[in-house]
């Protein structure tokens, strides 16, 4: 099956099948835009800080989180999951009480195997094993998730920006349903797709509804992207006429130098990286490559041994990598000899999948991506090789975990091995990436993380704390308010007051110094506009407002 491709990429697939739009009458955060100038407060400063907002409820926010489906993911899912409430009530605004205008959608990492439609747990058009990047709704592949709560039809999560005109698209209490759309199992595929189920999820995301009734509807051009990734192992991503995941036994022994080596993991590190120059060892006698490893210290579970090597300086091999292989081919049925047509490379190379991302924004600052993945950083870029004795009595070489963890429940350890792409795809977003060990008592500090990023991102109304006052201790700003009717399109304007000690006159404006959601030194004072005494927002309007405000700096 032909898979479809973003724009200028195309392959031949010769034989397989802020702007926040709440408004409510209520306390507002206030988005910052110094487009209107408005008239100077009197009596006159000599320094004015003029600010307009559009005064909404809801930033607009898209997290996509990828969860990886494969074996050993079950306690590391239900330990993000364990987080995903806190990580809801850290995304909260502290100023109105409400989260943003929020889509949250699901995938998996399995993306089949290639050209190939028979490898195990990785069977063509089967979930699990290939979701081809739909939105998941829980375990069961897209659009029979064994979640409720979602309105019929819909497949992710919509908070809808506080408006009647477009309310959520679910029932209850979203921190729950969520928890129960991240939990996918661990029956997805071994050979894990991160980047490529990512993108071709967002590009199925960037069409209307209509159009692709997966994913359509999710991605917004006015809104911040996030993209979170929880998997204990590097990316494997092949295209769909790649022929490097053949399950056929007699091209997968490590001895034959002219096979592919052992059918595991380590093949997509073989043909994915480069330690130093080179590819990672094909296979060879460890005996006599021996490394200091004493007895015992093999982090792999339960396969204690010596021997190994360390391979250093390992980044994506991308596509121009002497790993170079004219020799993987397979012959049909019809004895017709087929060409890797991506030359034994990884696709999409992590070049491209970041420039993939980049480009779905005009302001890169509007795009945060992180993972909880193998740690890289802490070995600096250095893994090891070690053999492992399968049941032919050959050595195969396994990549040795890069972290462990003790399972709370008595289980197998938790592992994570390094993710050499995943760690240099994140680090090309640079201030805008985030990279979190997945060996961890607990996800809290990662999630929480994660959500204090993209808080930040989100922002809140500040304005500067150098405000002047009145002999009174009011402040000398001018306010104003508009107010629209989303349903007879009518504006109203009106000039507020500051609020009283008792906020017994509404609506009016108050300002709380040095207020924990205004990060930046130079605007430290939160903005808010109250509706009620409670100065608490309410939960649905039909209205839209818009602030102004110019304050008089000492």
């Amino acid at each position: 099956m032909d898979r479809p491709l973003p724009d200028g990429i195309r392959v031949s697939a010769t034989w397989r099948a802020l702007r926040w739009l709440l408004c409510a009458p209520l306390v507002v955060a206030l988005w910052a835009c110094a487009d209107h100038r408005l008239s100077v407060p009197s009596p006159a400063p000599s320094v004015v800080d003029v600010r307009s907002f559009r005064q909404n409820v809801n930033h607009k926010l898209d997290i996509l989180f990828m969860v990886d489906d494969s074996n050993s993911m079950n306690p590391l899912q239900a330990k993000m999951a364990q987080q995903l409430p806190m990580f809801m009530d850290q995304l909260v605004d502290q100023s109105t009480g409400q989260l943003p205008d929020l889509h949250v959608a699901v995938i998996s990492s399995s993306y089949g195997g290639g050209a190939w439609v028979n490898v195990n747990q990785c069977a063509s058009g089967v979930s699990p094993g290939d979701d081809e990047g739909k939105f998941q709704q829980g375990p069961g592949g897209a659009g029979h998730g064994s979640c409720s709560g979602l309105a019929a039809g819909e497949t992710y999560l919509k908070t809808g920006d506080g408006t009647s005109a477009n309310p959520p698209n679910f029932q209850a209490d979203i921190r729950p349903l969520f928890q129960c759309m991240a939990l996918l199992g661990d029956g997805g595929c071994g050979f894990e797709s991160q980047f490529e189920s990512t993108m071709m999820a967002l590009e199925k995301a960037r069409k209307s509804a209509a159009e692709d009734p997966d994913n359509g509807g999710f991605l917004r051009d006015d809104a911040l992207l996030a993209i979170v990734m929880l998997t204990n192992e590097d990316d494997c991503s092949v295209r769909n006429d790649s022929l490097i995941l053949d399950p056929d036994p007699s091209r997968n022994s490590a001895a034959d130098p002219m096979g592919l080596g052992a059918f595991q993991s380590y093949r997509c590190n073989e043909f994915g990286h480069l330690c130093g120059g080179s590819p990672p060892p094909h296979g060879y006698d460890f005996d006599k490559k021996t490394f200091d490893l004493p007895d015992g210290t093999m982090s792999a579970p339960g396969k204690p041994g010596t021997g190994g090597v360390v391979l250093h300086d390992c980044v994506s091999a991308e596509d121009t990598g002497p790993k170079t292989d004219p020799l993987v081919t397979a012959t049909d049925d019809q004895g017709n000899v087929h060409h890797d047509g991506t030359m034994g490379h990884l696709w999409p190379t992590v070049d491209q999948f970041t420039s993939y991302v980049q480009g779905l924004k005009t302001d890169q600052n509007n795009i945060l991506v992180a993972a909880i993945t193998g740690p890289v950083e802490s070995m600096g870029a250095t893994y090891r090789v070690v053999p492992v004795e399968n049941q032919n009595g050959e050595n195969d070489p396994q990549v040795d975990h890069s972290c462990t963890q003790p399972a709370l429940n008595g289980g197998p350890p938790e592992y994570g091995d390094p993710a050499v792409r995943i760690a240099q795809w994140v680090k090309n977003f640079g201030a805008n990436g985030a990279l979190f060990p997945i060996c961890a008592d607990t996800f809290a500090p990662a999630m929480k993380g994660i959500a204090d990023k993209i808080h930040e991102k989100l922002g809140a109304s500040c304005i500067s704390g150098n405000v002047a006052t009145k002999q009174d201790g009011t402040h000398i700003c001018d306010v104003s308010q508009s107010v629209t009717n989303e349903d007879t399109h009518t504006t109203e304007t009106r000039t507020l007051d500051e609020c009283s000690s008792s906020i017994d006159h509404t609506p009016c404006y108050r300002l709380i110094a040095n207020a924990a959601d205004c990060k930046s030194p130079d605007a430290p004072t939160l903005f808010q506009i109250c509706s009620n005494a409670s100065c608490t927002p309410s939960t649905t309007s039909n209205e839209s407002r818009n602030a102004s405000v110019s304050c008089a700096l000492k």
